[in-house]
């Protein structure tokens, strides 16, 4: 069983978002990801800038 059994996929309260998302990684960065000692605070942060930068950015050029 894996060690994180008990906390995997259980958001704090109203910070996280009730499901998580899901994608499938080539070989190479899926090995590269997973070697990460906190990787799903590591894919919280990436994600989220690149939300921030790629997305809320273009929300604001349209308006």
């Amino acid at each position: 069983m894996r060690r994180d059994f008990e906390t995997r996929f259980k958001p704090q309260p109203d910070s996280l978002a009730r499901l998580p998302v899901s994608v499938a990684l080539s070989k190479e960065t899926d090995a590269l990801v997973r070697s990460l000692p906190n990787r799903s605070e590591w894919l919280r942060r990436v994600i989220t800038e690149a939300a921030q930068r790629e997305l809320l950015s273009k929300d604001r050029e349209v308006k």
